[in-house]
């Protein structure tokens, strides 16, 4: 029984491994280090590591485990792309940087809740009605909760719309900076 219990032991830390680099090749991707790069079947495996026999889900985050600022993005496009160099662009209007909040898609609800959990956030910033609906547990349209401070587990969470909502309808800017402001005054950020 012990042999068996160490084979697991080590089978979980290897798995803890290969997700963690996953992670950090992502990561130096999106600071733009193109060095280290993976083919795509390779980080398909990488995703996949410990979870033989059903299809994974695909959990991807980034940041340091002490933000106090925690966004859970409903397409998972990060800092990539226009949506991603706008939201860079509402982070900068923060006076914050990508480096300093801890940023997860919306793949898989256990693993956000556990990763609230661990990092203990300030506030929680829902981009999307995905994100929005998995993690606060409802079924509304997003105009009916964006906007609003919403609680979970003790933490305000606001929900807004993501991104590429703003490219598609750019008169939702107004909308999301208006959201981006109560978080800003409920962290201090104002100069």
């Amino acid at each position: 029984m012990g042999e068996i219990d160490t084979i697991q032991s080590v089978a979980s830390e290897f798995i803890r491994t290969i997700q963690d680099f996953s992670q950090y090749i992502a990561h130096q991707s999106v600071l733009g280090n193109t060095d280290l790069t993976l083919s795509q079947a390779s980080q398909n495996i990488m995703d996949s590591w410990g979870k033989p026999g059903k299809k994974a889900v695909s959990f991807l985050f980034q940041g340091p485990k002490n933000a106090d600022l925690f966004f859970i993005d409903s397409e998972g496009s990060f800092f990539n792309g226009k949506r991603g160099g706008l939201l860079a662009k509402i982070l900068n209007a923060m006076h914050l940087t990508p480096e300093s909040v801890f940023i997860c898609n919306a793949s898989d609800a256990d693993s956000i809740h556990a990763k609230i959990k661990q990092i203990s956030p300030k506030i929680l910033i829902t981009l999307g009605q995905r994100a929005g609906h998995l993690l606060l547990n409802i079924n509304a349209p997003m105009e009916e909760f964006q906007g609003k401070f919403q609680p979970y587990n003790g933490i305000s969470v606001m929900p807004t719309y993501h991104p590429s909502a703003l490219l598609a309808q750019p008169v939702l800017k107004r909308k999301v900076w208006e959201d981006i402001q109560q978080v800003m005054q409920s962290l201090g950020l104002f100069p």
